[in-house]
């Protein structure tokens, strides 16, 4: 049975798509068959940033052109994807969270992939909290400031009280050390489990480097530049902790409770 990783974010622009995209190029690459989801329906960077441009994506899904099978691509390397759209000029309100009915289909192909990696958009709406209840690891994107702070604490604070999601991994990306990095999370730990009864394992950083962003500039993953091997070998132990953290029981009813903040 595949597990299913989600990478998410309150704040947008921490650089969460092309974490998403590496983690999976390294999964496939090291660790097994790996499926990479772009849930993002309007705002879709994942196939962008593999320099491939989908047949299908999870909007013709919803509007029954496609299979969700047909909609699945193979890319470089042998990694699948699932793509969202990008600048899409569609009305996808009017469906009570679509996203429920994909998952559910994909954890009937699960015997197909070995990890389903989740490129979650940013914010805190009840479709992505359904997608992390939906999840085996969850994987917070965090920047050392406080705009990014506030807003992953929000996406967490709402994940435990509508779905009682307790365990969470934490990245700190864009940082210029790993001392920096360890006290961005020990902050931002010791103030989330003051307020709340939530479970924080740190699972690792990535530095702030010029070519990691030319390289989504470029449309070439870090994760194919064999030269970065110092990085990619990073990836493979950040990749590490979040699959030997506590696993994230399915939650499936909203937890009563008085929130201290």
């Amino acid at each position: 049975m595949a597990t299913v990783i989600t990478i998410a974010s309150g704040k947008g622009g921490v650089g969460k798509s092309s974490l998403a995209t590496n983690f999976a190029l390294r999964l496939q690459k090291t660790f097994g068959r790996t499926l990479l989801v772009d849930s993002d329906l309007l705002m879709a960077n994942s196939h962008i940033l593999l320099d491939f441009q989908p047949e299908f994506d999870l909007i013709d899904v919803f509007e029954a052109r496609c299979t969700l099978r047909e909609a699945i691509a193979v890319v470089f390397g042998g990694l699948s994807v699932l793509a969202g759209r990008t600048g899409a000029n569609v009305v996808i309100d009017k469906v009570e969270d679509p996203l429920q009915g994909v998952f559910s289909e994909l954890r009937r192909l699960q015997n197909a992939f070995d990890y389903i990696v989740v490129d979650a958009p940013a914010g805190a709406g009840q479709s992505l909290i359904n997608t992390l209840a939906s999840s085996d690891r969850v994987l917070v994107v965090l920047l050392a400031q406080a705009t990014s702070f506030v807003d992953a604490y929000a996406l967490i604070k709402n994940s435990y009280m509508e779905r009682g999601i307790i365990q969470y991994s934490v990245l700190v990306n864009m940082v210029h050390t790993e001392v920096q990095a360890k006290a961005v999370f020990e902050n931002f730990r010791a103030t989330v489990e003051k307020l709340l009864p939530i479970h924080l394992t740190y699972a690792g950083h990535v530095e702030y480097r010029q070519e990691i962003h030319a390289s989504s500039v470029k449309c070439t993953p870090v994760a194919h530049m064999q030269r970065k091997r110092d990085q990619i070998e990073n990836f493979d132990a950040i990749l590490g902790r979040v699959l030997r953290a506590p696993h994230n029981a399915l939650q499936l009813e909203p937890v009563p409770t008085v929130m201290q903040g």
